[in-house]
């Protein structure tokens, strides 16, 4: 056999040892999506921060170019898509997770796909010692599309809430969401895109921080909008030509990422700019970001942090972040996505189409309409099998009772009501 060329099995882990650690930022990115966040931010040249990855899957490490890695637990064959195997491997791999927060670290980044076996397993433990080491923690994870299946979603569910426990911040990036914006994206496209989604986010907030930039923002100001800030809404647009002060401003409010979260509920907001040194923010160009961010906020937000850095990769355009945080009352990160279950729409220029026992639902919105995703007989068929392994749990009352079977919504007012079928419900 030829030596030259050992198995993944083989491959020896190492813990770079602390010394060569020199920055007060770490970012570790826990399981196959984590870990794929940051070799794209590897990929990037991200400066100012320390790399890491960790994986219960000894392959997936051994071919990630990333120097720092974990492997969690000893087995090194994944975690088969159960979070209870990720959290022992973590739990398992504390003295390795310790090892590399020494030295001067004062902040944490963790990256995750939420929904899998590791990253949903483990990055709460990482978040834990990380809390108990005093480190400004932020939590940057994608929620599964909405077609990975319901286990995942309830998966993703309960790996947020557990960040939440640990982590000052938990920013949720929802693929759905990025599929809104990217809809002619090729399918084999869509996790790539997330992991630059991650990478970007995590870069915009190191940039401001490691690099020197027209405004100082350094990591006390970062720290006064992240620190116990709870769930946060990101969103990043990238500006061109004269008007690219406005267009990236007025693109990132009104991104879809934000989860249809009204920024001006927001306490605390960080925006970062970057621009070339050819190419620098001028004072108009600032003004004008300030100005429509009032506008947006009214004045409501306790605190507003403004951040610039330089990339010179940028050439004569505008990179532009907004991180909202502090909410008065939380919106949870995933109710979204539960909704995504169905999609909404307009009937208007469609043809009606009623579905007996439709209901409409009536609330501070007005009435929302959706469209079933599946045939009647499918979702049935779902719903005998759930109730043949034992109907629902208690976490399920937790969901309407329509979202949780899937009954479709739909908004009368918006059918011509000539076109209304009406059946009574009782026969005289």
């Amino acid at each position: 056999m030829n030596n030259q060329n050992p198995s993944f099995f083989d491959h020896k882990m190492e813990i770079v040892p602390e010394s060569s650690f020199k920055s007060i930022i770490k970012v570790i990115g826990i399981g196959g999506g984590g870990s794929n966040a940051v070799r794209h931010m590897d990929n990037m040249k991200i400066k100012g921060a320390d790399l890491i990855i960790c994986n219960t899957d000894s392959q997936a490490l051994a071919s990630n170019p990333v120097k720092t890695k974990i492997k969690l637990g000893e087995q090194g064959l994944g975690a088969g898509t159960d979070p209870e195997v990720g959290k022992l491997a973590a739990l398992d791999s504390i003295d390795k997770i310790n090892a590399v927060l020494t030295n001067g670290t004062e902040m944490l980044f963790i990256t995750a796909g939420m929904g899998g076996g590791t990253g949903t397993g483990a990055a709460p433990v990482v978040a834990e010692i990380a809390r108990k080491r005093g480190l400004l923690t932020v939590a940057v994870v994608t929620a599964p599309y909405a077609w990975e299946g319901r286990e995942k979603i309830q998966y993703a569910l309960t790996g947020i809430q557990e960040l939440k426990t640990y982590c000052d911040t938990v920013l949720v990036v929802m693929n759905d969401k990025l599929a809104q914006i990217y809809e002619k994206l090729a399918v084999k496209d869509a996790f790539a895109k997330a992991d630059d989604v991650l990478a970007k986010a995590v870069k915009s907030v190191v940039d401001v921080i490691a690099k020197p930039g027209d405004i100082n923002t350094d990591f006390m100001d970062v720290k006064k909008v992240l620190k116990n800030a709870g769930q946060a809404m990101m969103s990043s647009a990238l500006g061109k030509g004269e008007d690219r002060a406005f267009q990236a401003i007025a693109e990132a409010l009104e991104s879809p990422l934000l989860n249809s979260q009204e920024i001006k509920g927001a306490k605390r907001i960080l925006v970062t700019v970057s621009t070339s040194s050819e190419h620098a923010l001028v004072m108009s160009e600032q003004n004008i970001i300030i100005e429509y961010l009032n506008g947006r906020i009214n004045d409501q937000a306790d605190m507003v942090k403004f951040g610039f850095s330089t990339d010179d990769e940028l050439g004569e355009d505008l990179y532009l972040t907004v991180i909202a945080a502090g909410f008065e009352h939380e919106q949870n990160a995933l109710d979204d996505f539960l909704f995504s279950d169905t999609k909404h729409y307009s009937t208007a220029n469609k043809p009606a189409s009623l579905i007996s026992g439709a209901t409409v639902e009536f609330d501070e919105f007005g009435t929302t309409s959706s469209a079933p995703t599946e045939s009647e007989e499918v979702r049935f068929q779902k719903m005998v099998d759930h109730y043949k392994k034992g109907g629902p749990d208690e976490s399920d009352f937790a969901i309407p009772t329509y979202q949780r079977n899937q009954i479709p919504l739909y908004d009368l007012s918006r059918i011509p009501q000539d076109e209304w079928i009406e059946t009574p419900l009782y026969e005289d």
